[in-house]
């Protein structure tokens, strides 16, 4: 079964495409929810975290301290990289087994990976293709900021913070631009999956 990784910038509307493709008969892992699952309270995940990082880790629920965990890595690379380290076998684990139910079912004809640090985690090496949600970078940071409520800065040092859209285009198999209407964009996801399902069947 091929595996396609869905991704675009933060507001670019990928979560619109994911409802599209999953009413078309995608089979749909959500890698953020399987990112939050690994490090829920009691969860392996979070216990070597806490190891890694201290009791700071934990709040007074026992759940992950989300804003601490993000203040040690942030600009710190080595702490960035064992984070990692700790989190990514786990995450790849629990994505391997959604795959692997998907695929037993038999009822969806291709899955979408639906990751949106894709790139940044360099996990399209994984994946057969991979599909962009695209928006330009000004209608990226507009509707950021209506989305929600940020400032210029703030908005900016979110998108800053991933992989230029732009450099995700270039890399990207299949391009579905969302900067027009929701009517537009279901066009092009409607001429994208009957192009997939030609090649699919051959």
């Amino acid at each position: 079964m091929l595996h396609i990784g869905l991704t675009g910038g933060i507001a670019s509307g990928k979560s619109t495409v994911v409802t599209m493709l999953r009413e078309l008969g995608a089979g749909i892992v959500d890698c953020d929810v399987i990112a939050h699952d690994v490090v829920e309270p009691g969860s392996e995940g979070l216990a070597a975290v806490a190891a890694a990082f201290g009791p700071k880790t934990l709040l007074a629920d026992e759940s992950m301290d989300r804003a601490y965990i993000g203040s040690v890595v942030f600009g710190d690379k080595a702490k960035k990289a064992q984070l990692e380290a700790i989190l990514f076998p786990l995450i790849h684990a629990g994505i391997d087994g959604e795959i692997k139910k998907i695929e037993e079912n038999k009822k969806n004809p291709v899955i979408f990976l639906d990751m949106p640090l894709l790139y940044e985690v360099k996990y399209d090496s994984y994946v057969d293709e991979t599909w962009l949600v695209y928006v330009d970078p000004v209608t990226q940071l507009t509707r950021l900021m209506k989305r929600n409520g940020y400032p210029e800065s703030e908005a900016l040092a979110r998108i800053h913070a991933q992989l230029p859209i732009d450099d995700k285009r270039s890399l990207a198999q299949v391009i579905i631009d969302n900067t027009g209407s929701p009517e537009e964009t279901q066009k092009q996801v409607l001429v994208a999956w009957q192009a997939l399902m030609d090649r699919i069947k051959g």
